[in-house]
């Protein structure tokens, strides 16, 4: 019975004297991670990346892209994007969990929460929002996903399938598949 009592008390005492941060096992500052990059058509070739794997031991290491991204045709502000990202949780995907769109002005909408490693794919701001045509190669390209009007995202294993079209159409020109790994930022 006095063996129960001493490891309370020192429990307590060890708990009380020393001022840990705890993570919020919710939401809060991120990382994010992504685990794959998928065209959402299989007849579809104008994606091709791969990303390094998460290494828990090197946490703020950013990620490591090689591939390729094949622009068929130029994005500007006449098109729209859609991001609808689904959340893994009791073993299944919950649809529409985030949904981000950009009805008009999309190239613009998209290069203002675009990580800055990514902004060599628009053309610079202050003049008119234009992702340019072309293959862009990544070889070896280390990119830190930080998105700044997002400072705080809810933890968790996250699917978005993006689509962008010009206005007058309705089915997507561009559609891929990607998920990540939305974790606490230590």
């Amino acid at each position: 019975m006095m063996s129960y009592i001493l490891v309370a008390l020192l429990t307590l005492l060890v708990r009380t004297s020393f001022h840990c941060g705890s993570i919020n096992s919710f939401a809060g500052p991120f990382n994010v991670w992504i685990e794959r990059a998928d065209p959402c058509y299989e007849d579809d070739k104008r994606l091709h990346i791969k990303f390094s794997h998460y290494n828990p031991s090197k946490k703020f290491e950013p990620q490591v892209w090689n591939g390729i991204v094949n622009l068929t045709r130029a994005v500007d502000d006449t098109w729209w994007i859609k991001a609808p990202f689904s959340i893994r949780n009791n073993n299944q995907w919950k649809k529409n969990a985030i949904v981000l769109t950009a009805l008009r002005n999309g190239c613009s909408g998209a290069r203002s929460v675009m990580p800055s490693d990514l902004q060599e794919l628009t053309t610079k701001r202050g003049t008119p929002c234009r992702f340019k045509q072309g293959v862009f190669y990544f070889r070896n390209l280390t990119v830190k996903l930080e998105f700044p009007k997002f400072p705080q995202l809810p933890y968790g294993h996250y699917r978005m399938e993006l689509e962008a079209g010009q206005q007058d159409e309705k089915k997507a020109e561009y559609c891929f598949k990607t998920v990540a790994h939305v974790i606490p930022k230590l």
